[in-house]
């Protein structure tokens, strides 16, 4: 338990992390809007870590509409409301297939970050963490992934492939070309993200992170017969046991005559 718990701690902290790092380069344009893609294979699922950050004059155009009441300030019911549109106008967008069985997309983390409530402010981002489950879990698994939401006045678009432990990354590709550090960076619409997709060819070894969290199936479990059973099975086999012996016993004395 406490082996679990360590681990279940560690996992969550190196995600932590990775998150900060992976924002810690990123930086709202002027004029564009960009959206910056992670995914991290673990055990039993893939993290699908989505985000959108609106630049400072389109996020500026756009806060006006997001204050509701129109009071200057956006709260954070509306911040909410604006996030969770936009997280299912992407989970719609996303064509996302394991093993050649395509998943839908379910955010369980839809987080906006304003900087400031101000209307007259600017720059803003969405970001949005999804589950994409392994069936069986562990083992050689194939993903493919296409984006097919049009982001108005689209800067730069952002994919990542992170490896963890116990997992090892064969190859990625988006368009049949492979980057250096499984990071793809591109301008523009979405393009080869959208048509051809992005493929990642993975296998999780036993020391992958399996989480038992009721998101994704694990392992089949293995059915216990019931006590009843049980019992009665071994009854009858004394029973068949004790029946040879009679018949051996038998035989002997026949024998001896």
């Amino acid at each position: 338990m406490r082996l679990s718990l360590a681990l279940t701690g560690g996992l969550a902290l190196a995600f932590a992390l990775a998150a900060v790092q992976a924002r810690a380069h990123v930086a709202p344009a002027v004029g564009d809007n960009n959206r910056y893609l992670k995914l991290t294979p673990l055990g039993d699922r893939v993290r699908l870590a989505y985000t959108v950050f609106y630049g400072e004059i389109p996020g500026a155009g756009m806060r006006g509409a997001i204050d509701a009441n129109h009071d200057g300030a956006i709260d954070d019911s509306e911040s909410q409301a604006f996030g969770t549109r936009l997280a299912g106008d992407i989970a719609r967008a996303l064509d996302v297939a394991v093993d050649g069985k395509r998943q839908s997309v379910v955010w369980s983390q839809v987080v906006v970050g304003m900087g400031t409530p101000q209307t007259t402010a600017g720059a803003f981002s969405v970001d949005l963490v999804a589950w994409v489950c392994l069936t069986p879990p562990r083992g050689k698994h194939l993903v493919l992934l296409r984006d097919h939401y049009a982001i108005e006045r689209p800067g730069e678009t952002e994919v990542k492939v992170e490896d963890s432990p116990g997992v090892t990354i064969h190859s990625t590709r988006i368009g049949g070309a492979s980057w250096e550090d499984n990071d793809y960076k591109l301008v523009g619409p979405s393009g080869a993200l959208e048509t051809e997709g992005l493929e990642l060819d993975f296998t999780a070894s036993d020391k992958a992170a399996v989480t038992a969290d009721g998101v994704c199936e694990g392992p089949a479990p293995h059915r216990r017969l019931p006590a009843l059973t049980i019992v009665g099975a071994a009854a009858v086999a004394g029973f068949l046991v004790a029946v040879g012996v009679l018949l051996v016993i038998r035989l002997r004395r026949r024998a001896r005559r």
